[in-house]
């Protein structure tokens, strides 16, 4: 836990985009999602929640419900 807000700006500017990106599924390729997915489902987890991370939120459901939900059926 960080104690104040300064500190959380010091340890985020460890961070750069690109270590997000490489951590977790991002872009238009339904793949790396379907993948994201399957690691926790077979880990066991009955339940995954998926956040969308950007100022387009209909899009980000539009696309996986188009693209990715029908594949984890």
């Amino acid at each position: 836990m960080l104690p104040t807000p300064r500190h959380f700006e010091q340890a985020s500017s460890l961070v750069t985009e690109q270590m997000v990106a490489d951590a977790l599924p991002t872009g238009p390729d339904p793949k790396r999602y379907l993948e994201s997915v399957r690691e926790y489902v077979d880990a066991g987890y009955d339940e995954v929640y998926v956040q969308q991370i950007g100022p387009d939120q209909e899009a980000f459901f539009e696309f996986w419900q188009r693209d990715v939900a029908p594949h984890l059926r």
